[in-house]
């Protein structure tokens, strides 16, 4: 503000001394525009300053007086052609005053670089346009040597000021109009106050009110400054909406004597609260005392609603606007430290994501899974209990802060109902229900006694465990899972070095054929015999196998060791028996270039009979390339293979591109059979995919029978084939070696007309 009033009263002065010079009494319109170009370089502090008129037709300008602080050379008479500098012209001819701060890259301004501005070393230019007549006739020139300037509203006036002593000297021969023009110009600069578009104002000692221009009463919805003062009446309405962010500025006011840019929230007459920005002065007299205080008022309503727009998108999610991890940590650390300090409150993390969910960006595209996240985000928020906080922090990973609960199951049975909002049906674009799964991980803590750090690790080892023991489920952080990350790190060294030490080996569950009981095959599960761990389940080391690359080579290793001993049944029943073998095969072994080529050596190293070879797809995979998949089953198929899908119903798209793909069978997927004898919705979708099977001519398979109800119900739906608990665990080769004797043995002893001994529950 100081700075300000020293360039006014300067600028006030050169204009007070310029309208006093006898070269306007005398009409020299030389000297006076001369005079104009020494007043402009010195009070400004430029280098050059220069005028210049247009011609009758207003195709050209022609310098009529040059002034250079540092060079005698003159350089009036030069000419600039319209031609030559259409932008430039354009500006000035519609009255516009050019406040170019950097020349050579101004549009306006940028025309003259090659020629003029870096020849000269010009960084700035402030043109103002001359009026006369009420049209433009001329330009003043401005011009900064230099590092770039910027050109203050102020000094935009002075200079447009100057214009207007440039018109008088034009009109010097016309007294009349002379005196016109000074007073124009006079008026024009005593004009800022009323003229700027800044909000300025002068209040008294206490802070009331004592003159406002009209820019700041439009500012606050008045027409007029004297509308603002009679609303600011001794009992008027309020200015402040926080009354006591008033109270403060005063305070600082008094305190400092100069405040600037202290921002409160302001009533407008009519329409929405703005934010005014305030920079007050105090004036005071000889003896101290202040007279009056001084300032300006600035609308920065659309700074802070940018500000508020930036601090939110830092702090949420861009896809479903929910709270990000900065966000969601800083709420997690706060809601520690009360608890801490109370010492009796409690906080819950739940992690939450959504199984196998990059098989949905894989296969149907980002935008799919985009969608599936909002609408699942739409889902989680409607669960959740006052005070908590819904998150997503990465990919398909949402976090749930949850405080007040009374122990561990009741922070179970929160992730259990937000882990449910997943079970429904989604629909994508193309209106297809997708169906997925999610896991969750749940860390409790009493009294704030881990850090935010701590929780949400130990959320996700808990996360971890759920998907390792079968995704689709919760499971509770507990004290022996706190080595787990270890023992992970420690499975991803040990796997690389399992196959060559055969720490693997294979587990064989029985099928049967549902109608008679009759054993008709087995699927081999691949099981690891860790050296110090003992027996590891796949769903243990499969992840940590599909994320470190090695699922072909332990693909590989499982077809070699299934074909070997499918041979060796093979030989034990003979031709006439159909006893057959399932291998899962990943999508990354279906996709790899030498997938035929391994296949083709497993079978030709073993001697197996190919068509007693079945091969296991996940209808997930087949939701993948839809060129490149096709072709490859049909390939497998053409070989002698026989196809099935396994997990079916659990798939996002497949069920209408089923048609597409040479299969052989439909493996029913455990999440539907399990259930279904109580769930209507289970039951109903069983029953769906059987007669879309039947309608395929394919053969159908039931996973997860473990009673015998579930069994008698398949078997009336007309399901041809099962496995599970019911009939038999997976077992270790030697008991698979005795069923086949069994099975050997019935056939050889029993009767041509009598049934089948039946394969007892094990």
């Amino acid at each position: 503000m100081l700075e300000l009033d020293l360039r006014v009263e300067r600028q006030s002065a050169a204009l007070g001394a310029l309208a006093r010079h006898d070269c306007f009494v005398r009409a020299d319109l030389a000297v006076c525009l001369r005079r104009i170009n020494c007043v402009a370089a010195e009070t400004l502090d430029v280098a050059r300053s220069s005028i210049w008129l247009l011609n009758e037709d207003g195709t050209s300008l022609v310098c009529a007086d040059h002034y250079d602080v540092s060079s005698s050379v003159d350089g009036t008479g030069q000419i600039l052609e319209r031609a030559d500098f259409p932008h430039y012209f354009q500006a000035i001819l519609e009255d516009r005053v050019i406040a170019a701060s950097d020349a050579q890259s101004d549009p306006r301004t940028c025309e003259f670089t090659e020629n003029y501005l870096i020849p000269l070393g010009i960084a700035s230019m402030l043109d103002v346009p001359i009026l006369f007549g009420g049209r433009t006739v001329g330009v003043l020139c401005v011009e900064h040597v230099g590092l770039p300037r910027g050109w203050p509203r102020d000094e935009q006036v002075f200079t447009a000021s100057l214009g207007d002593f440039v018109a008088m000297a034009l009109a010097a021969e016309e007294r009349t109009r002379a005196e016109s023009a000074l007073r124009r110009a006079e008026e024009r600069y005593r004009g800022i106050f009323e003229n700027a578009i800044e909000g300025l104002f002068q209040m008294c000692p206490d802070g009331r009110f004592t003159d406002v221009n009209p820019a700041m009463a439009r500012m606050l919805g008045f027409a007029d400054a004297a509308g603002f003062l009679a609303a600011r009446g001794p009992v008027g309405a309020p200015l402040f909406v926080d009354p006591s962010r008033r109270a403060e500025l005063m305070r600082l006011v008094d305190a400092q004597d100069r405040v600037v840019g202290f921002e409160a929230e302001l009533y407008r007459r009519d329409g929405p609260v703005i934010w005014g920005g305030f920079s007050i002065r105090t004036v005071r007299g000889a003896d101290g005392r202040i007279l009056r205080l001084e300032g300006s008022l600035e609308d920065v309503t659309l700074r802070r609603r940018a500000e508020d727009q930036l601090a939110h998108v830092a702090l949420h999610d861009g896809l479903t606007n929910l709270p990000n991890r900065a966000l969601f940590m800083d709420r997690l650390a706060q809601s520690l430290a009360r608890a801490r300090l109370s010492r009796v409150g409690t906080a819950a993390v739940v992690l939450l994501d959504i199984d196998r969910f990059s098989l949905i960006n894989d296969s149907l595209g980002h935008a799919a899974g985009d969608r599936l996240l909002i609408d699942l985000a739409c889902r989680l928020s409607a669960r959740l209990r006052p005070g908590d906080t819904l998150a997503r922090l990465a990919g398909d990973e949402f976090a749930v802060l949850a405080e007040g609960l009374e122990d561990r199951d009741a922070a179970l049975e929160l992730a259990e109902a937000m882990r449910s909002c997943v079970a429904g049906p989604f629909v994508d674009a193309t209106d297809q229900e997708l169906f997925a799964s999610a896991s969750a991980g749940v860390c409790f803590d009493v009294g704030g006694n881990q850090g935010p750090d701590d929780m949400v690790r130990h959320a996700g080892t808990a996360l971890h465990q759920a998907k390792a023991q079968g995704r689709a489920r919760c499971l509770a952080f507990t004290d022996g899972m706190r080595t787990e990350p270890l023992l992970t790190l420690k499975l991803q060294s040990d796997m690389r070095r399992a196959i060559e030490r055969d720490e693997f080996l294979l587990y064989y569950q029985p099928i049967l054929s549902l109608p008679d009981r009759r054993l008709t095959g087995f699927e081999a599960l691949i099981r690891w015999n860790h050296a110090q761990r003992g027996l590891i389940p796949p769903a243990t080391f499969i992840p940590i196998a599909e994320e470190n690359g090695l699922m072909t080579d332990l693909g590989d290793w499982v077809t070699n060791a299934a074909c070997r001993q499918m041979r060796t049944w093979q030989d034990r029943v003979g031709a006439p028996v159909p006893l057959s073998l399932s291998i899962n095969m990943a999508p990354t072994q279906l996709i790899h270039p030498e997938a035929f080529s391994l296949l083709d050596r497993a079978v030709a190293a073993s001697g197996v009979d190919i068509g007693r070879i079945k091969l296991e797809v996940t209808e997930t995979a087949l939701a993948g390339d839809a060129e490149l998949l096709p072709q490859r089953l049909r390939a497998l198929r053409e070989r002698g293979f026989r196809i099935l899908i396994d997990d079916f119903g659990t798939g996002y798209s497949s069920l209408s591109r089923l048609h597409r793909f040479p299969i052989d069978g439909l493996k029913i997927d455990q999440s539907f059979v399990k259930p279904m004898l109580y769930d209507p919705d289970s039951a109903a979708i069983v029953r769906t995919i059987v007669a879309l099977g039947k309608a395929l001519d394919l053969d159908l398979f039931a996973e997860g029978v473990e009673d015998e109800g579930t069994a008698a119900e398949l078997g009336r739906m007309q399901c041809d084939f099962a496995q599970g608990y019911l009939f038999a665990r997976p077992l270790p080769v030697d008991a698979a070696d005795a069923l086949v004797e069994e099975l050997m043995e019935e056939l050889v002893e029993r009767p041509a007309d009598s049934p089948v001994r039946t394969l007892n529950p094990a």
